[in-house]
């Protein structure tokens, strides 16, 4: 697990947005199945909430499942404006002062012959979200897997993909939004977080829980790295540990050789004192392996049990609090509480904002997880 602190020429939390984010921002995720299917397995969300461990920051998931940019798969029973009105009612309720907004995956599909109208209808969506925020942050849509035949082969559909992308980052530019390349990412320049043969989709369309891992991972390495403590690698993270979800604080201190010194300690001067010796790396007791200081210099790759033991916590209340909204705002038989047949049920609409205290008491604990991991981190010179 990679082990983060601050630094003393470094901010611990470099911006995300060219503004970065602040106490009391309420980051909104709008989009289609990618982002819809993230609420389920929260390892963007969880990479998210734990660099900004210092801020009561809030995230609502509005992905929708099929949807475009003209909002059509929110019309449910109505048509095409219906579904675009469902879209910025959705907005309205969540109010928010920070978005992070893929869509192009449906679109694509249209090929050379669709690019006019989705760049038009994209640009529309997007002066919709901003009547709430100009902090916007474009993922461009993942790439199909190429998982053998009999399933399709990808090629001409990441072809049509990648100019899609293409115009997504296009789109950012002219309005002064943040551009993520997940397509580039997760694509031919693919380097895996953890050793083995998992997909990183079911069918060659659907990321998997290890495809929602190897996401937050790019997306937050794409956004600008935190200051190690040690500069140990993401390359034998457990496949259920999202990233390093809980910050080492910075008053924890390394020891070696007899003498503590400070997280922020300069390996050159490490290297230099010890002659290039070995060190036994000791974590809460535990030994995790023996290192030359030119190893430590360069990387090394370890696993501390506290770090994802805490970070799995997090996310699963995270996606409690996801299941929570979903039902807030989409309830399952909102047909009788909103729609054509609330002549029946329409009294019990009435209970929906009920969850928005259990959604708050959810919050509260994710407030409490997402704090700092006090870690005993020892360096022991080997004879």
């Amino acid at each position: 697990m990679t082990l983060f602190a601050a630094s003393s020429t470094q901010a611990e939390t470099p911006p995300l947005w060219k503004d970065g984010l602040v106490d009391g921002d309420r980051v909104v995720f709008l989009g289609n199945t990618f982002i819809e299917r993230e609420q389920h397995e929260g390892y963007i969300e969880t990479a998210l909430t734990a660099q900004y461990h210092d801020r009561n920051i809030t995230f609502r998931n509005l992905g929708w499942s099929g949807d475009d940019v003209f909002g059509r798969s929110r019309a449910r029973f109505g048509n095409a404006a219906e579904g675009w009105n469902h879209l910025n009612n959705s907005l309205d309720l969540v109010k928010p002062t920070a978005a992070i907004v893929c869509y192009g995956s449906n679109a694509a599909f249209a090929g050379d012959a669709g690019l006019d109208q989705f760049r038009t209808g994209y640009n529309r969506l997007l002066d919709a979200v901003e009547r709430h925020t100009k902090k916007i942050m474009l993922l461009s849509p993942p790439p199909q897997e190429d998982l053998g035949r009999p399933l399709p082969d990808p090629k001409d559909q990441n072809a049509r993909l990648a100019k899609y992308r293409d115009a997504i980052k296009e789109i950012a530019y002219q309005r002064g939004y943040d551009f993520v390349d997940v397509y580039d990412a997760l694509g031919d320049t693919f380097k895996s977080g953890v050793e083995g043969k998992a997909t990183l989709t079911s069918n060659g369309v659907h990321l998997t829980e290890y495809g929602y891992w190897e996401a937050a991972r790019a997306i937050r390495k794409s956004l600008g790295t935190i200051t190690p403590i040690l500069p140990l690698k993401e390359s034998r993270l457990p496949l259920r540990a999202p990233l390093s979800a809980a910050v080492p604080s910075p008053s924890n201190c390394v020891s070696y050789d007899g003498e503590v010194e400070d997280v922020t300690f300069d390996f050159k001067v490490m290297k230099r004192t010890t002659q290039n010796g070995m060190f036994e790396l000791i974590i809460d007791g535990e030994k995790m392996g023996s290192f030359s200081a030119e190893q430590l210099q360069d990387g090394v790759g370890v696993n501390v049990p506290k770090l994802a033991d805490a970070a799995e916590k997090l996310r699963r209340t995270i996606v409690a609090k996801n299941e929570l909204f979903f039902h807030r705002y989409r309830p399952q038989n909102e047909t009788y509480l909103f729609l054509f047949r609330k002549h029946e049920q329409g009294n019990n609409a009435a209970e929906i904002p009920q969850f928005d205290p259990l959604i708050e008491a959810k919050e509260r604990e994710i407030a409490q997880l997402r704090q700092p991991v006090s870690l005993d981190i020892q360096l022991t010179p080997q004879k």
